[in-house]
């Protein structure tokens, strides 16, 4: 029996993000969104994911029943299971089997859909743990049904048969695919309920073989060794001028990454126009509560909260060499309150330079250059179509054109 180890869980920040599930007795139709993206959802980065990919004409993907999250209760759909299991299997994109087992997520929260998400996936990784698994992947499809008459989001988990997330996604009304759906039941009669689930089954579907016929959404720069998946969720109304960063740093980068850091993407940010504060705090803090005076004083046009873990190797002798980072950055709208941008990426040197790559502790200045060219070449492409100007992440390249290197 293979054990489920601990997913690598997306501990972001405790907040609301992106679209806030603020009454859940409302339709979904009441928090369209007028700008959309053709993206068939958003996927955050997984290092799991090329596996996936590269494994589908073999693997076995066990799909379970569907969860029907109501603001009462969670429903599973047996039917809607079925038809996940007939449409990938006619796609011969994978194989598909049935698994029996339901998990109870319980009732629908007063949370975004991240947090949603996020709690989801961390529920469904320790149910499993228990469980005999005999399939290479393992696919929960999620419906989130507030009013029982309209689907507000659609949330599919595919996790390998060690736990970790490998390939899973989440759909909202501010994907293009999903609008067009147009996800809400014409009358309360249980034939018009079910009929829901199934056109939410087949949108959920659609968007998993669009995600995996075209996987490369995410931005990446190879002799950088840095990618990063990007998405702005919501119009900017001003041009953001002025940024308080709150960042959370795992204590293993403190001594060795937080100064270049924050010097750099003081610099990055300045050079392309926009005045910044860098702050720290730690790791399990809540951030925003920590520092809500002194953004108050600062007076941003939004915050930028960043939160930034190792990237590890483990070498033969056990020790876990520090080779890159992994991140997530969102960015909350001052005069609105909701997250307008957010991202997941990773600067990995392993992807750089190969297996040869030795990890030392003076090459942790680079790491923190690239953590901030990622970051804010993608704020200023998604938020303003731009380029940045030049961002250099050597330090001779530095020295030579005047950035620091401390």
């Amino acid at each position: 029996m293979n054990r489920l180890s601990p997913l690598l869980a997306f501990r972001v920040f405790p907040m609301v993000l992106a679209i806030c599930l603020t009454g859940l007795a409302l339709s979904a139709m009441a928090h369209e969104t007028e700008q959309k993206t053709p993206d068939p959802g958003f996927r955050p980065q997984s290092e799991y994911a090329p596996a996936f990919l590269d494994a589908l004409d073999t693997a076995t993907v066990a799909v379970f029943p569907s969860i029907v999250r109501r603001a009462d209760r969670t429903a599973h759909s047996f039917v809607s299971q079925q038809q996940i299991i007939a449409l990938l299997n006619e796609s011969n994109v994978v194989t598909a089997v049935a698994a029996s087992t339901r998990i109870d997520l319980g009732t629908l929260k007063r949370q975004s859909q991240w947090d949603t998400f996020e709690n989801g996936m961390q529920v469904i990784v320790e149910t499993l743990k228990s469980q005999t698994n005999h399939a290479d992947y393992n696919l929960f499809m999620e419906f989130l049904v507030p009013d029982n008459l309209s689907v507000f989001g659609i949330q599919c988990y595919i996790l390998d048969d060690q736990g970790q997330n490998a390939f899973s996604f989440l759909l909202n009304s501010h994907h293009q695919m999903f609008a067009d759906a147009n996800l809400v039941a014409d009358r309360s009669s249980e034939a018009a309920r079910a009929k829901l689930i199934e056109s939410a089954t087949q949108l959920g579907v659609t968007a998993l073989l669009q995600q995996i016929k075209s996987p490369d959404r995410q931005r990446s720069s190879g002799s950088e060794g840095y990618s990063i998946i990007a998405q702005k969720v919501s119009t900017v109304d001003k041009k953001v001028e002025r940024v308080f960063v709150i960042t959370r740093l795992h204590e293993r980068l403190i001594d060795i990454f937080m100064h270049s850091f924050k010097h750099s993407l003081i610099s990055a940010f300045e050079s392309n126009g926009v005045d910044a504060i860098v702050k720290f705090a730690s790791r399990e803090s809540d951030a925003l509560a920590e520092f809500g005076d002194a953004v108050k004083t600062y007076g941003p046009d939004a915050t930028i909260l960043i939160d930034i873990d190792p990237l590890y190797r483990k070498r033969k002798d056990g020790y876990k060499a520090v080779v890159g980072t992994n991140f997530k950055v969102i960015l909350i709208n001052k005069s609105t309150g909701q997250t307008t941008w957010h991202a997941t990426g990773k600067v990995d040197y392993i992807k750089m330079f190969g297996r040869k790559y030795v990890a030392h502790e003076g090459i942790r200045k680079e790491f923190a250059w690239h953590t901030t060219a990622a970051i804010v070449r993608a704020f200023m492409a998604d938020l303003y179509g731009q380029e940045t100007a030049p961002i250099y992440t050597v330090t001779e390249e530095r020295q030579r054109h005047g950035q620091r290197t401390d």
